[in-house]
């Protein structure tokens, strides 16, 4: 049930909070002690008239109920306390990075360090909702910008700083891999490492640069580039990619977008070329690769073993 003076607290806050805060304090107000307080006799008279019209002054003294939800209603509203007050000082993400290292963070923790405030919700609130929102640390990794600024809290300078935090982390995964060098010691392995060649409308052609341990040097470098036709696969542009890259060996690959990786006469003919020039130039050419759709490869060293006699 409303209070007499709930609705005018709400339009006219300032005298009915000057009132009630006064009236309250005493068990029976009276309009001198109103007076007295500064609340100004016209107001005095008017609420307190409200007050027993209403039953909550009855013979001049508080109804019980009536003054304790006044003053339930003069209480400041009691704000939430957020996760990071909650916790010990060196528990907070900042200081757990610094004194037991930053890979003991949690991923809410992390993204809380990259956000850095939260607004009325506190950061760590903020990070637990995107990450939610997002469908986890992986989905919010590959939103674009544009779906970032969608979030409620997150402007322009959040937006790109997040993007680049994990574009960052892209890059030094990609660099990582590039390091560890993979060992195509078979057709099989190599073919696994260029699958999305399969998904190329023009033929390509490749030379992957190899270590004395059959470690790939770096990525594999594109040659040359054709139509649906075929594409020109000469022995200098593909021996200078292996030299630039101090390959000992290489392994040539291209793809038919045809998706039937049966080798031609002209693929045999590129092969055998290539095998001669390698012995001149002291790098061997390992296998020549044919890509098809499916999965579907040819191995001219496996299948056609003459071009490298």
């Amino acid at each position: 049930m409303a209070l007499a003076l709930e609705s005018a607290l709400r339009l006219q806050p300032e005298p009915v909070r000057r009132f009630l805060d006064a009236a309250v304090v005493s068990d029976a107000p009276t309009t001198d002690q109103l007076v007295a307080a500064g609340v100004p006799h016209y107001e005095a008279t008017l609420y307190c008239r409200r007050l027993s019209a209403a039953g909550e002054l009855i013979a001049g003294t508080w109804e019980a109920n009536a003054r304790a939800s006044y003053r339930r209603l003069l209480a400041p509203p009691v704000e939430p306390v957020r996760k990071l007050e909650r916790l010990h000082q060196g528990d907070r993400p900042r200081e757990k990075a610094l004194h037991s290292g930053i890979q003991t963070l949690s991923d809410t923790e992390l993204l809380a360090l990259l956000l850095r405030t939260g607004g009325e919700e506190g950061v760590l609130e903020f990070a637990d909702r995107l990450l939610i929102e997002h469908d986890g640390l992986l989905g919010l990794s590959r939103s674009e910008i544009d779906h970032l600024l969608e979030s409620r809290g997150i402007g322009p300078a959040k937006a790109t700083e997040l993007a680049a935090a994990f574009e960052l982390a892209h890059r030094v995964a990609t660099a990582t891999r590039r390091r560890e060098r993979p060992n195509l010691t078979s057709p099989e392995a190599t073919v696994e490492h260029l699958r999305e060649v399969v998904l190329l409308d023009h033929e390509r052609f490749w030379c992957l640069p190899l270590d004395p341990r059959s470690g790939l040097i770096g990525e594999p470098r594109q040659v040359s580039q054709g139509d649906v036709d075929g594409t020109d696969a000469g022995p200098r542009a593909f021996f200078r990619a292996a030299l630039t890259a101090g390959a000992t060996s290489c392994i040539a690959v291209h793809n038919h977008p045809t998706g039937d990786p049966s080798a031609s006469a002209a693929d045999l003919a590129v092969t055998t070329r290539l095998v001669a020039a390698g012995r001149t130039l002291d790098v061997k050419l390992v296998d020549h690769l044919i890509i098809g759709d499916q999965g579907r490869f040819v191995s001219i060293r496996r299948n056609h073993p003459e071009c490298f006699r």
